[in-house]
């Protein structure tokens, strides 16, 4: 491993002097500035010293990005993994992530307009009314207040303008899709902004369901997003937001991948239920199961962002109230029968309330400092009900006709109950100082103090023993606790060798809570199996921003090494996921942003990722599907870590002639290497998912004023079909289903969209 990091560091350093070198000797042009708000402050992104993608509100729109999951195609070293439901999303940033909408705390947190999404879930909402996405990596325990382990996503929403403006957009696709969306903003009064943004869009399933001949995978989403802005005194400005989203779905279409199904599986399957879940294709969207899968997501958020200019230094309060609800109801065994249909009803509230005093710019000394509380108020309900094939022919199989009538004659919905609830309450101090020891050196010195109180409770009842018990124990916890606190801190220091070249170097330090395990367990879990601590993080980053060729060219690179103790681990066991403290893994490699403008009417814009990733000490984990032996994984590489990643944007654009009108065209290249996407971290074979290539296509008129824009497009143009995410069939040994010479289990394959394609007009005002 050192020498590979050897190798990767003196690559970086080779690519840092031929950048110097180029400074200066190619010509004229120049790039649009893009200014972040990473560092609490509005600057130029090539004069902030982290390692960050960002993507303006124009390449949104003109990519097609209306989510996050769309924006993990472009970013390096970021994907975003859904499983059964976009609700159990997992957002990962260098290889790290953490399944979502458990107990578990999430390793990338979502910030919008300042304001904690706490859970993925609810961060994977329409983009609606949008101005920048930056995708932040490492950790980042300074200036941002929770969960920042492995990175951060930092979304700002559009502010009112000075004049009235709006637009009005219509999309329409295959899969019988349509989207309508518009936004008004302008002034109410002489001190007084608003702004107004919707985005509603609808489609069919991608997949047919042969059990039944039903399509499967519909999805409708609603977003709303309202901002008033008011300028009170010369030095106090207010902002109160409002947003609003509200999804319906089938889910994503889960097949069963045929190449792991095993005979004795097929047979059991086919002798109980007069068929097999397994198909002859597994990647073309047609299932053979039992699908009732329905999610039902609504989310809503108040803040109020109040500024008060203190002579030169800015005072910020930001005070924001969130719930987020979510009922998914799914056929969890995915067999050609209604057996055990099961509800995940999820609700979450927080209140969090960040004060700060920013001091102006351009002096020697600046700084950032504030405090954060926040509280959260979190539960799971999930039951289990007694499917029509539930009693017969299942229980009747595997414990006799007498077990079947005593199944028959108990409680049915219900047949198992698992209640868990949580409450947060953190608060942390911060404050993040830069020195400008000259006018090209200056070095950044931050820290934060978190201190987390954490009560929670999970109850496990078992309402049809008989059926709950093939998958399920009685458990009653109500006491859990955990208190946790830790000291993150940051020193950067950065160097102009020129007007347009920065190097700096970064080590800094992360910090994800503990928490409970939140799910139901087929073996009762003690209290202290319930509990898991927290895990940290130390990051080390040596990076260049560059501009060159008259500023019609950027090159970022950054070196890292970030290693994680005490990772928590979420296994597998057949029955169920448990969370525990596993080891150390150390994820390592280069990542680069390129933009590159030849002439006025061509431009390319890259990003690429090189992830070496180790289990530094993992031992205990997951055994293989069939064995009951623990495994050291010591050594090995983690998954979602794929090698490789990259992206490639290609656009031009030119007049069409005298008339009036602009042509343009835009190429999108996505690559993403080998990885181990499993649920269960055992590094199973049969979890390796192959390389995939993407490509997108758009291209259409405008007019020259802007005034109005029509556009064709095609995402994954040539129809690649593959895995996001894979898990192990559940009781795939109670059907035959486990070889135990081979260790092979039947596996899920969670499908990523497939080729999707449409037009859309545009009216801007």
């Amino acid at each position: 491993m050192q020498s590979k990091n050897s190798l990767l560091a003196s690559t970086f350093m080779v690519t840092l002097s031929q950048i110097a070198l180029t400074q200066g000797a190619l010509a004229q042009g120049a790039n649009d500035v893009i200014t972040v708000t990473a560092t609490k402050r509005a600057e130029n992104v090539q004069d902030v010293p982290i390692s960050i993608s960002a993507y303006s509100e124009d390449f949104l729109a003109k990519s097609e990005i209306n989510n996050i999951q769309d924006l993990a195609l472009f970013a390096p070293n970021f994907s975003v993994a859904t499983s059964s439901q976009r609700s159990n999303a997992r957002i990962v940033i260098r290889g790290i992530g953490s399944a979502g909408n458990t107990g578990i705390e999430p390793s990338v947190g979502v910030f919008i307009d300042g304001v904690y999404y706490p859970r993925p879930g609810s961060a994977l909402g329409s983009l609606v009314g949008v101005s920048s996405v930056e995708v932040l990596r490492g950790p980042q325990g300074t200036l941002f207040g929770r969960n920042t382990a492995a990175g951060a996503l930092n979304i700002s929403t559009k502010d009112p303008s000075n004049t009235l403006e709006g637009h009005l957009k219509a999309t329409a696709g295959n899969f019988d899709a349509y989207a309508v969306e518009g936004s008004l903003a302008g002034p109410l009064s002489d001190n007084i902004g608003g702004i107004f943004s919707l985005r509603y869009s609808d489609r069919d399933g991608y997949g047919e369901n042969l059990l039944n001949g039903k399509t499967i995978g519909q999805e409708d989403e609603l977003a709303l997003r309202g901002k008033l802005s008011a300028q009170l005194t010369d030095t106090l400005q207010t902002k109160l937001l409002l947003d609003y989203n509200k999804l319906n779905t089938g889910g994503p279409i889960i097949e069963l991948d045929p190449a792991t199904a095993s005979p004795a599986f097929d047979a059991t399957t086919t002798a109980l239920f007069g068929a097999t879940p397994t198909t002859t294709d597994g990647l073309d969207y047609n299932v053979n199961q039992d699908h009732q899968d329905d999610l039902s997501e609504e989310q809503w958020g108040l803040s109020l962002d109040i500024s008060y200019d203190w002579g030169d230094h800015t005072i910020r309060s930001i005070t924001a109230y969130r719930e987020w609800d979510a009922d998914n109801f799914s056929s969890q065994i995915r067999l050609p029968a209604d057996v055990v249909p099961s509800r995940s009803v999820y609700s979450t509230e927080t209140l969090s309330q960040e004060l700060q005093i920013i001091s102006p710019l351009g002096q020697t000394l600046e700084y950032v400092a504030g405090v954060f509380y926040y509280k959260e108020d979190y539960s799971i309900l999930e039951t289990a009900d007694v499917g029509a094939q539930g009693c017969v022919p299942l229980v009747a199989a595997f414990a006799g006709p007498g077990a079947a009538a005593l199944c028959a004659s108990l409680p049915q919905s219900p047949a198992a109950t698992g209640d868990f609830s949580q409450s947060l309450n953190s608060i942390a101090g911060f404050a993040q100082a830069t020195v400008n020891i000259t006018d090209k050196f200056s070095f950044t010195l931050g820290g934060r103090y978190t201190s987390d109180d954490k009560d929670g409770s999970f109850i496990q009842t078992l309402e049809n023993p008989v059926i709950a018990g093939l998958f399920r124990a009685p458990e009653n916890h109500p006491d859990l606790s955990l208190n946790d606190s830790a000291f993150t801190w940051l020193a950067s220091a950065s160097y102009d060798l020129t007007d347009d070249l920065m190097v700096f170097a970064t080590y800094s330090t992360g910090f994800k809570g503990g928490g409970f395990n939140s799910g139901g367990a087929g073996t009762a879990l003690s209290r202290e199996a319930r509990i898991f601590q927290e895990e940290t993080s130390q990051n080390v980053e040596v990076g260049l921003k560059s501009q060159f060729w008259d500023k019609r060219a950027t090159a970022n690179v950054t070196y890292f090494w970030t290693s994680l103790d005490d990772f928590q681990d979420r296994s597998f066991d057949g029955l169920s996921f448990i969370t525990r403290n596993a080891g150390e893994r150390v994820q390592s490699g280069v990542e680069a942003d390129i933009t590159l403008t030849p002439t006025d009417n061509l431009k390319f814009i890259g990003g690429a990722s090189y992830l070496d990733a180790e289990f530094e000490s993992f031992v205990g984990a997951s055994p293989l599907p069939g064995s009951i032996t623990p495994q050291d994984l010591s050594g090995e590489r983690p998954h979602y870590s794929p090698k490789w990643q990259g992206s490639l944007v290609a656009e031009y654009s030119d007049e069409l002639g005298q008339s009036g009108l602009d042509w343009f065209v835009r190429a999108g290249f996505q690559y993403v290497g080998e990885q181990n996407i499993g649920a269960n971290t055992n590094n199973n074979p049969q979890s390796l998912e192959d390389s995939y290539t993407l490509m997108n296509l758009r291209l259409g008129l405008n007019a020259q004023d802007s005034r109005w824009q029509f556009a064709v497009f095609a995402q994954n143009l040539t129809d690649e079909a593959y895995c996001q995410a894979r898990f192990d069939q559940p009781l795939a040994g109670a059907f035959g289903g486990v070889d135990a010479t081979n260790n092979t289990i039947p596996q899920r394959c969670v499908l990523a969209s497939p080729r999707t394609f449409g037009g859309s007009v545009q009216f801007n005002f």
